[in-house]
This record gives C-alpha cells, sequence and structure tokens, in this order.
C-alpha cells in the first residue's frame, strides 16, 4: 500500500472548478496546481460539472484508501455474522476449528 506525505483535500468551489475551454488551454498549470495543492480540478461543460482531474499519486492513494474500507468492511462483517453465531449458540469448539481449517489450508496448498 502506497502513503502519502499529504491527504487529498476538498476542492475548493472558488479555485478548482474550471470550464473545460480554459482546463484545456491551461492543461500544464492544471497538472502542477493539483500536484501542489492535492485538491482535484472540477472539469465543467455547459456550466454543469463533468469531470474530475486530480494526480496520479492522490488516485493512487484514493485507491489504496478505498480498498483498505472494503477490507475493513468484510472483517467487520465477518465479525458481526461471528458475534451472531456465539449468541444464537452455533459455535464449534476448537478442536473442530483447528481440525477444519487445517483441512482447508491442505487443500490449497497441496495438489
Amino acid at each position: 500500500m502506497r502513503t502519502m506525505s499529504k491527504t487529498i483535500e476538498r476542492p475548493r468551489l472558488d479555485e478548482d472548478v474550471v470550464p473545460f475551454t480554459e482546463y484545456r488551454r491551461t492543461l500544464n498549470d492544471c497538472f502542477a496546481r493539483t500536484a501542489r495543492t492535492h485538491r482535484p480540478i472540477v472539469i465543467t461543460q455547459n456550466g454543469r460539472s463533468t469531470s474530475v482531474m486530480m494526480s496520479v499519486a492522490d488516485f493512487e492513494s484514493t485507491w489504496d484508501e478505498i480498498e483498505a474500507m472494503r477490507k475493513r468492511s468484510y472483517l467487520n462483517q465477518l465479525v458481526e455474522k461471528s458475534r451472531q453465531d456465539f449468541a444464537n449458540d452455533d459455535t464449534v469448539d476448537e478442536d473442530e476449528l483447528f481440525d477444519s481449517l487445517e483441512k482447508e489450508i491442505n487443500k490449497s496448498v497441496l495438489p
């Protein structure tokens, strides 16, 4: 997982909303601004927001954060399921659990 020295910031509506024609004309400046400020640029067409531009580093960092949140959400679901199973007395003893895990490991490791 990549880490950034600065977190991505929320776009400022007075600075970071750019019409497409201006965006096209000032593309190099937009590249530099997103890298410097860590704020995405909102691009408009016909007065409506259509796209967002952000630096590659910020995009990768955002993607990593999304993946981490998905994993945490999945783990939280597993924990909640375990709590429900325990509350419903739907449990197995330790030996049965480890035997089951060992069988799963052997199936996935051994041909």
